[in-house]
């Protein structure tokens, strides 16, 4: 393996001008730091939430379109918040001290980098027919945790402590660090998993009213998603088992140096794979205010055709790298990350299919009033795949909106492996009547990280174009 650029950085840089989406767990808007979603989102918002939800109308209006909708977030065990800006930074270099301060704090800690973005969403509600709902969405994840030797050798490279000797190439003039007494990579690499996973989600879903009385309303919805995989990477050596698998994108240019019958020629951008997810749910409206809410998402898989490979198990006997010498293990051009750390070796495969990160949603609330609200939400991971979280998540919070322009929220969410986070959001809408709405706004998944400097989650989700317009008939709303 030659070269690969950022990915994340490639991500950002490609996918932001799209705008965009709102993560898995909150939304820009109407979820967003109320620490619950499941219950109350509607219209294309809960396209991959809970279609269900398309059955019911938060407003009068008939239609909803959102652009400028995003969501970035950075769970950090190894860095300090001070220091996560380092991540992305090339202008910092290591001294002797840090580089080995580097290796302390990576060892055995959890990074998570997390991107969801949508260029359009767009949903038609009508009472009678029920409502459709057409959705473009960018999904992108990275999670690491890396051993002692794997921290060591990435930083240290050559002069890490697995290395017995280092010698120089007069003719090469490079520098190559040897092992006398060469492990496995899995011997070596116990404990050690790197997952990054970038696909592109078209939804469209449906919704409508089964059952609607005075005091009970019953909701079923399905969502049908086409997807483009544009990259993965999984390595994980866990208890004995080995998952060893990367397809990715072209224009990252990695050379594997091993033949295969999907390697792409060139370094155009394009999709890597394809598959195909469903999504279903039901939904409950009680009383005109109690909503309870069961969602199954993203079932399903992705097929990977284009530079598949599988890793096999090899002895790491040398290397020919000094190591990176800041904190950026995301500018991985001609660095350790994914070339010199030597994961073992790579086999070049047709295809080979990975599962969706299906995820089982169980949700309430309660509406006291038109301006005060509050719920709770469990999420649970239901498989082990790139994309997925680690362990059941559960949220609560409340959403208040003390005037017909401005709505503030307020959660807790906890579970995982992110440990307990207080998301806040706020939203506005200076236009907000019975035949058209703007609504923009702003919000943390955890306030708590600007008090506090250990193990930060460092996010931001913003939009800034969410309308709503059109009226007919009688509504049920939020």
């Amino acid at each position: 393996m030659k070269k690969l650029h950022p990915i994340v950085l490639l991500f950002c840089v490609y996918i932001f001008p799209l705008v965009s989406f709102s993560q898995n767990q909150s939304g820009a808007f109407t979820v967003t730091g109320a620490g619950y979603s499941t219950a109350v989102v509607t219209d294309y918002q809960c396209l991959g939430i809970n279609p269900a939800n398309l059955g019911w109308k938060r407003n009068n209006h008939l239609m909803n379109v959102g652009i400028g909708e995003a969501d970035f977030t950075i769970y950090s065990e190894p860095l300090k918040r001070t220091l996560v800006n380092d991540l992305f930074s090339t202008g910092k270099t290591f001294t002797d001290e840090e580089r080995q301060e580097a290796v302390e704090n990576f060892t055995n800690t959890k990074l998570q980098v997390e991107g969801n973005i949508s260029g359009f969403g767009v949903s038609f509600q009508d009472d009678k027919i029920g409502g459709f709902g057409f959705s473009v969405k960018e999904r992108v994840m990275w999670d690491s945790n890396l051993n002692e030797e794997s921290a060591d050798i990435l930083f240290n490279g050559y002069n890490a402590a697995y290395f017995d000797t280092v010698y120089f190439d007069p003719q090469t003039g490079e520098y190559t660090g040897e092992a006398f007494d060469p492990e496995k990579v899995t011997d070596l690499f116990e404990g050690t998993s790197l997952q990054v996973v970038w696909f592109r989600e078209y939804n469209f879903s449906y919704g409508r009213a089964i059952l609607n009385n005075e005091n009970f309303s019953l909701y079923g919805g399905v969502g049908f998603k086409y997807l483009e995989g544009y990259s993965l990477f999984n390595y994980s050596y866990q208890g004995g088992v080995l998952t060893a698998l990367s397809s990715l994108n072209p224009v990252l240019q990695v050379d594997y140096d091993a033949p295969s019958p999907s390697k792409i020629e060139g370094n155009n951008y394009q999709k890597v794979g394809q598959g195909f997810g469903l999504d279903f749910g039901v939904s409950a409206l009680l009383f005109n205010q109690l909503r309870l809410s069961l969602a199954l998402t993203d079932i399903g898989s992705i097929k990977w055709d284009g530079n598949v490979y599988t890793g096999e198990d090899t002895d790491l006997t040398d290397i020919q790298t000094a190591g990176i010498d800041n904190y950026n293990i995301f500018e991985l051009d001609d660095n350790v990350a994914f070339d010199n750390l030597k994961w073992g070796g790579w086999e070049g495969l047709e295809s080979r299919s990975t599962d969706l990160p299906m995820s089982l949603r169980a949700g309430a609330a309660y509406v006291l009033n038109e301006k005060f609200e509050f719920g709770t939400e469990f999420y649970v991971p239901m498989n082990e795949t790139p994309g997925s979280y680690d362990k059941m998540i559960v949220g609560l919070g409340t959403r208040i909106s003390p005037v017909k322009w401005f709505r503030g929220s307020i959660g807790m969410v906890t579970g995982g492996e992110t440990g307990t986070n207080i998301p806040v959001g706020i939203s506005f809408l200076p236009f907000n009547n019975d035949s058209f709405s703007w609504e923009l706004g702003i919000a943390v998944r955890d306030i708590t990280t600007y008090f506090s400097q250990d193990k930060p989650t460092v996010s931001f989700a913003m939009g800034l174009m969410r309308f709503s317009f059109g009226s007919m008939g009688n509504s049920q709303t939020e």
